[in-house]
């Protein structure tokens, strides 16, 4: 819809009135302010009635260019914060783990990885295994934690694992996220089930960061929570 005027609108009207309406005659022996500028004719009037309704129009065309003028402003908007970019640097490193990568490997030292990668995936990224080199008690598929070492050491002794248990449990505490299922039902108050519960919620959390976890898995209420994380670590 065109650009609307006031002034210009205005001006049209008063020439429409000048050329349409009438005069009035003069009566004598009256003062000029009490002459009528213009007769009440028919064709005045219709005159008047056609300047009323273009002047109705004209307001509402001009209302309405208003309103789309209003409705057209751009959004706000508003840059980011840096508490915003610092949120994101905490979800990028909340979404990562670094790990040491030991033993007889292509590139040993500290690497960093996805949240949710597994044994494989750090064997991989530190070029796989060197020659001769072997896989030992590692699990490939098993998922990593944040801040553990991996080792692939072929020269290792065969029994470390065994001893490595032992010495779980004379010190009576089983490792949340390295345990097997038989060592986790081992523990005062879980069975089988809960074992695997807990196995399961350690795949689907990337491991447990601490033993206050254990509270979030289904099945472990305060008074087993208690009983269970006395014997628990990670």
């Amino acid at each position: 819809m065109p650009e609307l005027d006031k002034d210009e609108v205005v001006e049209k009207l008063i020439k429409i009135a000048k050329k349409n309406l009438k005069p009035a005659k003069k009566i004598e022996n009256l003062p000029t302010h009490a002459n009528w500028r213009f007769e009440i004719s028919p064709r005045n009037l219709r005159t008047i009635s056609v300047i009323l309704l273009l002047s109705a129009i004209f307001s509402g065309m001009y209302w309405w260019n208003s309103k789309i003028r209003v409705n057209e402003q751009p959004d706000l908007i508003i840059p980011a914060s840096e508490s915003v970019e610092q949120i994101d640097q905490e979800n990028i490193a909340k979404s990562e783990v670094v790990v040491y990568v030991s033993g007889d490997v292509i590139n040993t030292g500290v690497i960093t990885l996805p949240s949710g990668s597994r044994v494989i995936d750090a064997l991989e990224k530190a070029g796989g295994l060197a020659k001769n080199g072997k896989i030992g008690d590692n699990n490939l598929a098993r998922l990593i934690t944040d801040g553990e070492q991996i080792d692939f050491s072929s020269n290792s002794n065969p029994n470390s694992k065994q001893t490595s248990n032992n010495a779980k449990k004379s010190s009576g505490c089983i490792n949340l996220n390295t345990s097997t299922l038989s060592e986790l039902d081992s523990l005062p108050g879980v069975g089988p089930v809960l074992a695997q519960r807990i196995i399961d919620w350690k795949e689907s959390n990337g491991g447990f960061k601490s033993v206050e976890q254990l509270s979030e898995v289904s099945g472990i209420g305060k008074s087993k929570y208690s009983t269970i994380s006395a014997k628990s670590c990670v």
